[in-house]
């Protein structure tokens, strides 16, 4: 591991810690690359701070803290202050965050200004990469959230190691977002910390059952546990097998449109006889392409509508910001007044 003058304990138990977020990292990253680690002051973000800054060396590493203004200001000054000196032990900058108006109740407003924080900070900073503390029991409630509001595949695969930027924000296809523990569960973050000799900061408002994620974590995957003391550990494990599955599936998809699809200007086709032999999974993620190469974003109502219209010619379908129609070949689709 590099050497750092952090006051922290290395031992056998903190250097397999910090070699797994290495291994996690590393494949993501330029050997120079500098990184925001979110760090809310929490165990999971704490123990993500001191594990990457050993990791990647403190001179590639800034903290980022974002106060949401969800709890009072006495207690989130006290996680800002925790935060800087937590950093200035590790020998990293910290660049501090504020909402524009208090977003109690609100969970999604709360993530949407996180991240679009963070994406400044990075642009401000002149790095790519922003670092998350989510674990393996993250995943596990991230992927029954998502298979309860009617997710797909693509939602039942949950979070990934490297994914793109969360939500559109300018210059955000430049960004991505690493979560080295996704795969490491919370037991092991306390142990870890332990370990560190490090007590992080508790947030009340993760005991409130009023936020949906909370009454997951407090109340289904205990109830879950009691069928299965491992329900955890296996809802992540179907969640990787999810991600291979989607990733085939889309693979396949994008065979077949290279293959069978043409596209010039605003107008993309493909043949339709080709499109209906395929299996359903496979044909919506072949329609959903076929739309976003000329611009148009899918809903899965029109992507279902489009499949159905592929087995007949003459079929004309208008779609937000376009339209679709087949001939005696093709599944046409068009963007802006089409042809």
């Amino acid at each position: 591991m590099p050497d750092s003058n952090d006051p922290w304990p290395r031992n056998r138990r903190t250097d397999a810690f910090e070699r797994n977020v290495a291994v996690q990292l590393h494949p993501h990253l330029e050997s120079d690359a500098i990184v925001l680690v979110a760090c809310s002051g929490g165990p999971d973000s704490v123990a993500t701070l001191v594990a990457t800054s050993r990791a990647l060396t403190p001179h590639r590493v800034i903290a980022a803290h974002f106060d949401h203004r969800i709890r009072p200001a006495e207690e989130t000054a006290a996680d800002a202050a925790f935060v800087q000196s937590l950093a200035r032990g590790l020998g990293v900058p910290v660049t501090l965050g504020r909402a524009d108006a208090p977003l109690a109740g609100d969970e999604a407003g709360a993530r949407a200004a996180r991240y679009r924080w963070l994406a400044g900070a990075l642009t401000e900073v002149g790095a790519t990469s922003a670092i998350t503390g989510h674990t393996r029991d993250d995943q596990a409630e991230t992927v029954l959230l998502n298979l309860a509001r009617g997710a797909g595949l693509r939602g039942a695969s949950g979070m990934a190691v490297a994914s793109a930027w969360p939500l559109a924000v300018p210059g955000g296809t430049d960004l991505q977002l690493l979560r080295p523990l996704l795969g490491t569960s919370r037991i092991e973050v306390e142990r870890y910390l332990d370990a560190l000799e490090v007590e992080a900061r508790l947030d009340p408002t993760n005991e409130l059952t009023t936020y949906a994620r909370n009454r997951v974590r407090r109340e289904v995957l205990p109830a879950l546990e009691a069928v299965n003391p491992e329900a955890r550990a296996q809802l992540a494990a179907f969640a990787s097998r999810a991600r291979e599955a989607d990733d085939a599936l889309e693979d396949w998809a994008r065979r077949e449109l290279e293959t069978h699809g043409e596209t010039a200007d605003r107008c993309a086709r493909v043949d339709r006889r080709a499109l209906a032999a395929l299996p359903p999974a496979v044909a919506k993620r072949v329609v959903v392409g076929l739309g976003r190469s000329v611009g148009l974003e899918l809903n899965a109502a029109q992507r279902d509508e489009l499949v159905a219209i592929a087995a007949r010619r003459g079929a004309r379908v208008d779609l937000a910001g376009g339209r679709a129609l087949t001939d005696d070949r093709w599944l046409v689709v068009s963007c802006g007044s089409g042809r």
